[in-house]
């Protein structure tokens, strides 16, 4: 009974289960790690992107993240600059390839999302998002 109720719990199984809905795309057709789709899909939101800031976007160990990045600049879908202020920093950002392999996944990404959401009337899917932006109000007030 306290599963049922208890929050950390129920968002993460809820993910895991949402994120299975689209392993096959980003893993099995693209090769993808989870890690490198979600620094993909940063990435194509904002023009550059330090770890650090990827770190608290995605939310991932800084580790997973550089890793991630390491693949990306390895395919030729990212690309790392040396901060000119500091050394120590790097901002990522797509390349071209990189935007053409996200507009390649992307629409499969949507469609997968889509297939989720059918069996839901549209009243329930606006509940949905609803409750989305509500519990990300309560996370930014960070």
């Amino acid at each position: 009974m306290f599963l049922k109720n208890y929050l950390p719990y129920r968002l993460n199984f809820l993910a895991e289960k949402t994120s299975e809905n689209t392993r096959d795309i980003y893993y099995r057709r693209h090769g993808l790690t989870r890690s490198q789709w979600r620094v993909l899909v940063n990435l194509a939101e904002t023009p550059s992107l330090t770890a650090s800031a990827l770190c608290e976007r995605v939310p991932a160990h800084k580790a997973k993240i550089s890793r991630a990045l390491a693949d990306l600049e390895k395919r030729g879908w990212v690309r790392r600059t040396i901060d000119s202020h500091d050394r120590r920093i790097a901002h990522a950002a797509l390349t071209l390839r990189g935007k053409r392999a996200l507009a390649t996944i992307q629409p499969e990404m949507s469609a997968a999302t889509e297939a989720l959401l059918a069996p839901l009337s549209e009243e329930d899917r606006a509940k949905v998002n609803e409750g989305l932006a509500v519990l990300e109000r309560l996370f930014s007030r960070d």
